[in-house]
């Protein structure tokens, strides 16, 4: 942590999917979160820059406290990547489910077993 408030990244599928995303953002910002959420939510877009926003994605992991999965019921290649990225980095990995903080993925069993359940 470099300040007074813990930074959030928050992972997962973009497609279709900003308005929870913006949702997750607002309510993490009012436990005092500073969120780093996605700036594209349009695949044709991303299709545009994938290198330049796969970098900072990771730029982001590097730099944040922990990650939280805002799209659980949907976690594919990518999302799955980025979370093993975290778990390697010992950055706790949490899931956002009931309006909260729930879950935490701590390991590749972990998360394995996370993916089978849905």
């Amino acid at each position: 942590m470099f300040g007074k408030y813990k930074v959030a990244h928050l992972l997962g599928i973009t497609r279709e999917h900003e308005k929870q995303f913006r949702h997750v953002e607002i309510e993490l910002t009012k436990q005092g979160y500073i969120c780093f959420a996605p700036a594209i939510y349009c695949f044709e877009t991303y299709k545009q820059y994938p290198d330049l926003l796969d970098d900072m994605c990771y730029e982001k992991l590097l730099v944040c406290d922990l990650c939280v999965v805002v799209t659980p019921e949907h976690i594919g290649k990518s999302t799955s990547n980025r979370i093993r990225q975290a778990i390697s980095m010992n950055k706790p990995v949490y899931v956002w489910e009931n309006d909260g903080l729930t879950k935490t993925i701590k390991s590749e069993e972990d998360l394995l077993n996370y993916i089978g359940k849905k």
